[in-house]
């Protein structure tokens, strides 16, 4: 399995993300515009794994360090389903917290021993040529 991105939350992106550019030479590769937050992800070209920035809207002050990180996402292996992915995290000491049947997309969360929220992403099939 691979790392797919870590989620921070940010009352002010623009400066979040200067600074990864600068101090990283990390580029925005996408924004998604949402009701209440918009999303920002950003890597190294160098790399696949990402830094998710949330901006919740009109929360514009700094978070706290105890809510300011938000989960971690791992890619299930090319051959793994979803489901057989969330269950062997879940066999391995996570705890079962939304199941992929509860999430709107593909992807599940479970809770580590530490209680950190731990996003699956399941695997989009390769596209037909």
């Amino acid at each position: 399995m691979k790392l797919a991105h870590t989620m921070l939350r940010t009352g002010k992106p623009e400066e979040m993300i200067k600074f990864y550019k600068k101090a990283f030479d990390f580029e925005l590769r996408e924004k998604k515009e949402m009701e209440t937050f918009t999303l920002y992800f950003l890597r190294n070209p160098e790399q696949t794994a990402e830094i998710e920035l949330t901006y919740n809207h009109g929360k514009n002050e700094e978070y706290g360090k105890g809510e300011g990180f938000g989960h971690i996402a791992i890619h299930t292996e090319e051959n793994q389903t979803l489901q057989e992915a969330y269950q062997k995290a879940v066999k391995a000491g996570g705890e079962d917290y939304r199941p992929p049947k509860e999430c709107p997309g593909n992807y599940g969360f479970v809770k580590d021993p530490e209680g950190y929220e731990v996003e699956i992403l399941g695997r989009k099939p390769p596209k037909k040529q």
